[in-house]
């Protein structure tokens, strides 16, 4: 994820609530454009591995929704934590990609799973 560096630089250490906390909102549309990209993808995935009736999902919509706000809600514990933490240049980002990452993880695990269990079936769709 070094195509982040640049996105993700600080220019001042001693920065106060309110520069830490613009500069994590400023960062929120990225971090939520990353993990719906990656959430389409893992749900595409999902959705070729099993056999679905006609009008029936993967996933219900609510759980989607209550993901979605479950990470922004980790995301803002990112910018609380550095305001409660020593200030260096490279906290933030540093927690960004964490925070990512361990995001990203969860995201990707479902599809990981069924292309596990694809595999175990013998690459047949699950019903």
């Amino acid at each position: 994820m070094n195509l982040l560096n640049p996105l993700l630089s600080v220019k001042y250490e001693d920065r106060n609530a309110l520069q830490i906390i613009g500069w994590w909102e400023l960062r929120r549309p990225l971090y939520n454009v990353i993990v719906l990209v990656c959430g389409l993808i893992s749900m595409s995935i999902m959705s070729l591995l099993v056999k679905l009736e006609p009008w029936e999902d993967i996933v219900e919509p609510i759980v989607v929704l209550g993901f979605a706000f479950i990470c922004n809600l980790g995301y803002t514990l990112g910018w609380v934590s550095e305001i409660m933490n020593v200030k260096t240049k490279t906290f933030g980002p540093k927690l960004f990609k964490v925070g990512l990452y361990f995001t990203l993880f969860w995201v990707l695990l479902p599809a990981l799973l069924h292309i596990i269990l694809w595999v175990g079936r013998g690459f047949e769709r699950m019903e």
